[in-house]
């Protein structure tokens, strides 16, 4: 009996820490940002998201506007304990450039890459959650490292 008990514990150990959305951000009063307000919305872009549907994947996407541009780069950088432990980190250098901007009343997302650009409107942001074009990212607690001060 006591060996069932101490499985059970073990499994339920495993099963926490294998759990994906642990390095999720999770805030107590997520509210939707003002998207009219082009400093709020970048304020709440910056910083690590994940695909909704795939946040168990080990990509995760940097957004790291440096201090009042409203430009920054589209980033897929991996994510795994030990990149956080060397403090070393690989990411795809072909990533698309984004310009925020205001368009007919509609905050968009300008993607510029080598093979053209397109534009996106955010559908919806909170602190947590970025819709855009159909797809939800979640906010990812990522690099420690990489945030800027």
């Amino acid at each position: 009996m006591r060996l069932i008990i101490y499985i059970s514990i073990l499994t339920l150990l495993l099963a926490k820490c294998s759990n994906p959305k642990r390095d999720l951000i999770i805030v107590e009063n997520d509210y939707e940002i003002d998207l009219s307000e082009l400093d709020s919305v970048r304020e709440n872009l910056r910083g690590f998201w994940i695909l909704e549907d795939k946040v168990d994947s080990n990509e995760i996407i940097w957004l790291e506007f440096i201090g009042n541009s409203n430009s920054t780069s589209w980033e897929t950088i991996l994510y795994n304990k030990e990149h956080e432990k060397t403090k070393t980190l690989h990411y795809f250098t072909s990533a698309p450039f984004i310009e925020l901007t205001k368009f007919e009343g509609k905050t968009i997302m300008e993607f510029i890459s080598l093979s053209g650009n397109n534009t996106v409107e955010i559908e919806k942001l909170t602190k947590t959650k970025l819709k855009i074009h159909g797809e939800t990212y979640l906010k990812h607690k990522g690099y420690d490292f990489l945030k800027k001060q």
